[in-house]
């Protein structure tokens, strides 16, 4: 209640991407088919076992009462338009991913009881739609229940305290944090002394489909890496855990042909990889798979900053010197933030005249007119004795949050409001994140011959470390320093960590410091 009292004192993967991945599903039948018929069976024969759902997963009980009804009662969800194509869909159209969303809305309302009235309010890539939610949460008009919107914008106005601690919302309702629909890492990071705020997991697509990945050109692998065993090579290295940063650079060094014969490094010619480092991917998808954190948390579990750290500095250097010292990399600072560059660098890879393309999971939607077979790997390790490989997102995924007013002036909907949206998640888990990830991406953008089976076993690696830190989920409280990679390798074409954190760290350290004292009040 102190915190309420205080506050009222107080793209680059877009829709497109998926419309293109929509789009390609309408027109390629015999793929469907052999989704539903071929990998999809598969998975359903090992879900023979009792213990296994459709899907081949262990089975998960719901935390919902089968019995639990709330009498035709309405939810009122307000959802940041630009992310409205992952939970708002009007009728059924035979679009695999629409439809399941669509099913998932109607069973969710038809088992609850519930009238989920879904609001969409502009928003983009500031912090606009949230600044509103909170104006009018705040306002006491108890317009919302439930938000939905732009992560990396959605944690600006936590201070604002117009969303409810989420641990409250468990105490009230069928809330359930600890079940696997909700993303893990995000829940153990964001929580800080019993209290969460925003949370995502598989209500939200693109909060794995935006994780970042690299894709290879299998041809070019074999005829060009055939000194690391080429494609099959590929693979094995990260089975070994030996898929490391530095083995990428050793890789990547000397793949080089000046195929334009212009007698100097262009557009035009052969590369082992290329990007304009522009944004969230590859930049933080590269710092996180290093293992390097804005923040860790200690003992106590209370974060701390370790963004000007021996590992963080040794990272930087070692992605200035690839893109600088490397033959095989196609780089300037000229490139940073160059839709033209960036559609250049997708069109080599699509056309085969690069090796490496790193971006999200969900950019194999843009492979349609690929002629070659496309393999995926995780982000590299820091070094092989690293325990695990990781990722980051692209901060645009949606994250979710309860008004904060659902416990207190109206605390007689918390129940139905918290009950809703764990039954939303749940239902996503079983129906469209399958739909989505399972079908979609492993059994058709990446075939389901016996040769493509090894990038089925990649995408549950990154997916497995599709990691979340304190410091990312509220960098835009912390002076944006997330962007720290992308400014200093891809727009400054600088490793002087020791300078970019020296201009900002008595502002982030104080944000940072701020932050952490009011989550730790009770």
């Amino acid at each position: 209640m102190k915190k309420i009292v205080c506050a009222l004192l107080v793209a680059l993967m877009t829709l497109s991407v998926f419309a293109a991945c929509a789009e390609q599903k309408k027109s390629t039948g015999a793929a469907q088919q052999n989704t539903n018929g071929g990998a999809v069976q598969t998975a359903a024969q090992t879900a023979s076992d009792s213990n296994l759902d459709e899907w081949g997963r262990e089975l998960v009980e719901s935390s919902v009462p089968a019995d639990k009804k709330f009498d035709g009662g309405t939810v009122n969800f307000v959802v940041d338009s630009s992310k409205a194509w992952e939970l708002i869909v009007d009728s059924l159209n035979g679009d695999l991913i629409n439809d399941a969303i669509y099913n998932r809305n109607l069973k969710v309302e038809a088992d609850l009881g519930v009238t989920v009235n879904f609001i969409t309010s502009p928003g983009s890539a500031d912090t606009s739609f949230a600044s509103n939610v909170s104006r009018v949460v705040l306002s006491g008009t108890g317009d919302y229940d439930l938000i939905a919107g732009y992560a990396y914008f959605l944690t600006s106005v936590v201070r604002n305290w117009c969303y409810a601690n989420l641990k409250d919302v468990e105490d009230g309702s069928s809330l359930d944090l600890s079940k696997p629909w909700w993303n893990q890492f995000y829940v153990s990071e964001a929580t800080l002394n019993n209290q969460i705020y925003t949370v995502t997991g598989d209500l939200s697509v693109s909060s794995n489909s935006y994780a970042g990945c690299i894709f290879f050109n299998k041809r070019l692998a074999d005829e060009h890496l055939s000194a690391w065993g080429g494609a099959a090579g590929l693979y094995k290295l990260v089975e070994d855990g030996e898929w490391t940063f530095d083995k990428f650079t050793e890789i990547c060094k000397d793949v080089y042909n000046d195929a334009d014969a212009d007698g100097v490094k262009s557009e035009g010619d052969f590369y082992a990889f290329a990007d304009s480092w522009r944004g969230p991917i590859p930049s933080d998808a590269f710092q996180y798979g290093m293992d390097a954190r804005i923040t860790r948390k200690g003992d106590d579990g209370v974060p701390y900053l370790d963004y000007n750290s021996v590992r963080m500095a040794d990272v930087m250097s070692k992605l200035h010197a690839f893109n600088n010292d490397s033959a095989g990399v196609f780089y300037a600072s000229s490139h940073y933030n160059n839709g033209s560059i960036d559609t250049v660098i997708l069109n080599k890879f699509i056309n085969g005249s690069l090796v490496f393309y790193a971006e999200v999971l969900a950019s194999a939607g843009s492979f349609g007119d690929m002629t070659d077979d496309f393999g995926l790997l995780p982000m590299p390790k820091y070094n092989k004795e690293q325990d695990k490989y990781y990722t980051s997102q692209s901060d645009g995924y949606a994250a979710f949050a309860v008004a904060a007013d659902v416990l207190d002036e109206r605390a007689d909907k918390c129940d139905m409001v918290g009950t809703t949206l764990e039954k939303l998640c749940e239902e996503s888990y079983r129906s469209v994140a399958p739909n989505f990830f399972e079908t979609v991406m492993k059994y058709r953008y990446l075939r389901t011959d016996a040769d493509n089976q090894k990038d089925i076993k990649m995408y549950d690696i990154i997916l497995s470390g599709n990691n979340f830190n304190f410091g990312l989920i509220y960098s835009s409280m912390l002076d944006n320093i997330s962007f720290g990679c992308r400014y200093m390798i891809g727009r400054d074409n600088s490793a002087d960590i020791a300078s970019f954190w020296g201009s900002r760290e008595a502002t982030v350290t104080a944000r940072f410091e701020n932050l952490i004292e009011e989550l730790m009040e009770d």
